[in-house]
Parts: C-alpha cells; structure tokens; sequence
C-alpha cells in the first residue's frame, strides 16, 4: 500500500476511534465519581503493562514481517507462530488467575484474565501493521471502540451504574469478543495445526531472541510516558490521580495523527527510502504536530462547559500538550527508524538512559513543586531530552536547524496564547503556526504535499 493510503487509513481508524473516545473520555468522567472513575483508569494503567509478558515472541514476528506483503507470509508458519504464542500466554496467565483467586484481589484477577485476549489483539494488530495491511487494522482498531462505547452507554443510562467493576468487566469482554472474531477472520483452513514440543521451542526461541530488546525497549517506552502517572498515584489521594488520568486520556485527541504517522512509517523505513524522502517526512510530522495541539483551546471549552469538576486538570492537559508535540517526533520517526535499521541494541541502550531520566526528572521537579503539574512538566523535559539523544544516535537523520527553530519557537507562542481569551488565543497560536510553514518551509510545502502522497 502507498504510504499516503496507509497514513489515511490509519487516520480514519483513528477519526472513528478518537469520536468514540471522546464519548468515552467525557462520559466517564461527567457520570461516574471521581473515585469509580480513577478505578476504571488505575486498570488501564495496570494492562499496559501486559504487553510485556509475551517476552518479545510479538515483537520479534513484528521485526521479521515488516516491509513485507501480506501474500509474502507463509500462512503455515503463520498459524503456528499463532498457536504458540495462544499456548505461551495460557500458560503464564493461568497461574496469575489462580493466584488473584487466592489472594482474593480482584484488580489482580482482572488484569490476568485480560493478559491472553489483549496479547493476542496485539499479535494480530502488530501484523497487520508490519505487512501495511492498514484496512484490517482499521476494523480492528474501530470493533475494540465501538464495543466499549456502546456497553458504557448501557451502564451509564439503562443499567445507571457507578460500579467500576461493571466498565471494568466490559473492557475484558470486549478484548476477547475482538480476539475471537480475529480468530475466525483468520482462520487457515486446510492446514495442519498440529505442532510438536520442539517447534514450540523452536519458534519461542527465534521470536523471542529477534524481539526481546525492542519489546524491552517498547515496555520502557510504555514507563516512560507512564511513570507520571505513578508518581501521582503513588504521592497523591484518589481525586489527584482522577485529575491527572482525565489529562492524559485527553491526549487521544491528538494520538488520533500521531498514531497515523507512528503505525505507517515503521512499514514504509522498512522499504528503505531515500534519506531525501526521510527528510520531508520528517517536517511533515513536525508541521502536523505543531497543528494538531491546538485543538487544546476548543477542548479548554468544553471542559469549563461541561466537565467543571475537571477544570484542575486543564494545566496538566496543555503541558502534556507540549510533550506530545516532542514525542510526535520521536514516536512516528526515531523509533521507526531505530526498528526499520535493525539498532536494537542502541534502541535499548537508549531507552534505558531515557527511562533513568524520567525518573529522576519526576522525583526532583515533583519534590520542588509539589503539584501534579509538576510530573506533566517532567515528561516534557524527558521528551525534550529524548529528541536530543535521537539526534546523536541517528545523525544522518537528525533535525535541521530550521526544524529546531521550529520547533522552539512554537513552544513559547503556545504557552502565550494560553493567557489570552480561548478564541483569542487559538487565533494567535495557529495564525503563528501558518506564518512558521511559510516562513521556514517554503520550498518544501509542494514536496510535503507531493512526497505524501507516494
């Protein structure tokens, strides 16, 4: 698939996730307490994790198949590599189960009963991903939303329910309801799933080996732009963390473009494509950023509007803004390139300083600002350092200094604008953002448009 295609089709499977999400992300809020509302996101903060307990064995098939297309794969080894990583997750999975049970934990028997289904999701997902297939990972990234979205409208106006275990429950069911109908869709007929103990072993070991240090690098990835949200759970009282979690799922708003970026270009570096091509990548991904935060100034309203006991959060949600401007960059380029280069090593080495930094940025600055805010800042600083290091690791892809200014002047316009009136400010923020393309960019606001669409 083209890559303009791939990034449209990814955009539009975000457009219907990020309306659901904005359904969801104002209705839980809005109608249940602050305290069912900081559960339902204390799980969701636990099942990022899951991700991780494959060991690598999905990011190592996600290494192996990207570039490729899809009738490049071997629908037998498919369906085994399928299979092994079912039984690979039954098995960890079963003992979490009984323990949560005996333990009588029930966060700990949800987020164990969530580990196969979420896994296997993210097998077919990342799949799809590698192989450009972005037409499937549309449906399967919309079915998860929609699902979510109608169950949480049935508990908040038929069933009128603030029980966070009933929305907790239901993001289960709707995990294995999408992993079931990904089975069927995927169903290989005509092959013999059989496989014996040493093709098991075979297959972990080759998978695991070729995926480990990405997945290390990836479950840093996830601690990092978390490790925020910890501190605050870990430091603060229930309404704090409430605050802080609505910030961040806030952040849907603009992961909308980024993830089209971020899921497309892995497939398309794998091609290897003229650092020419790269480069105007690059400040498209830089311009689109710049845009796309400035959605926080009708959001702004909305919130006064309609959310007032969410209006604490507005400070937290336009600094996290900011970072997501920075990570814009890291996420859809750097990383990619990292993956595409085959720099797993140096990926891994990176993260590991950059996941040393988050947590010493957040324990100083939220020791000498004793405010929520203060960790949202801490993550911008983590993502500014982080751009920084991507830059001496990769520097035959590192920023211009017209892209640096860029990017540093936009930063201070959008703090400005802030104290203005809402419709004042996005007037001045974006008519700034307009001036920037033209004036830094003139040359390449053809080639942007041109070189998009290949």
């Amino acid at each position: 698939m083209k890559l303009g295609k791939g990034i449209i089709q990814v955009f539009l499977a975000n457009i219907v996730n990020l309306i659901i999400s904005i359904g969801n992300g104002f209705l839980l809020p809005k109608y249940l307490s602050v305290e069912s509302y900081a559960s339902v996101k204390t799980f969701l903060l636990y099942t990022s994790y899951v991700g991780v307990l494959p060991f690598g064995y999905v990011d190592g098939i996600y290494i192996k198949y990207g570039g490729r297309s899809k009738s490049e794969i071997d629908v037998e080894e498919f369906a085994h590599e399928k299979k092994v990583l079912f039984i690979f997750q039954l098995v960890l999975s079963l003992p979490i189960i009984l323990m949560a049970f005996v333990l009588g934990d029930s966060n700990l028997l949800c987020v164990s009963i969530s580990i196969l289904p979420i896994n296997m999701v993210s097998f077919f997902r990342l799949v799809y991903q590698a192989t450009g297939e972005f037409k499937e990972y549309r449906r399967i990234t919309n079915l998860s939303s929609i699902l979510l979205f109608v169950s949480n409208l049935i508990f908040l106006f038929i069933i009128k329910t603030d029980i966070s275990l009933w929305y907790i429950g239901m993001q289960i069911v709707v995990a294995f309801i999408v992993w079931i109908y990904y089975e069927d869709r995927n169903r290989i007929v005509n092959i013999c799933n059989k496989i014996s103990l040493k093709e098991m072993w075979t297959y972990l070991y080759e998978n695991i080996h070729l995926g480990v240090i990405v997945m290390l690098g990836s479950f840093m990835g996830v601690w990092i732009t978390s490790i925020d949200r910890w501190f605050v759970k870990i430091l603060y009282g229930v309404a704090d963390f409430a605050y802080y979690s609505f910030a961040v799922t806030m952040l849907r708003l603009i992961n909308v473009v980024i993830t089209a970026f971020s899921v497309t270009l892995y497939n398309f570096f794998c091609k290897k494509p003229r650092d020419e091509e790269i480069a105007i990548l690059r400040k498209i991904v830089l311009v689109v950023g710049a845009a796309i935060i400035a959605v926080i100034f009708p959001l702004e309203f909305v919130i006064q509007t309609y959310l007032e006991k969410y209006i604490y959060a507005i400070p937290v949600i336009k600094t996290l803004f900011i970072a997501q401007f920075v990570l814009i960059e890291i996420n859809a380029v750097y990383l990619n390139l990292y993956k595409a280069l085959n720099l797993q090593k140096k990926y891994f080495i990176r993260m590991v300083v950059i996941t040393i930094t988050a947590f010493f940025l957040n324990g100083m600055i939220g020791y000498l600002w004793n405010n929520i805010i203060a960790y949202a800042v801490a993550t911008f600083l983590t993502a500014f350092i982080w751009l920084i290091l991507c830059q001496i690791d990769l520097p035959e892809y590192k920023m211009t200094h017209t892209e640096w200014l860029y990017l540093l002047l936009t930063i201070p316009v959008f703090l400005f604008s802030n104290y203005f009136n809402i419709w004042i400010g996005m007037f001045i923020y974006v008519g700034w953002v307009i001036v920037e393309i033209f004036l830094f960019f003139p040359k390449d606001v053809k080639q942007l448009l041109v070189v998009s669409l290949k």
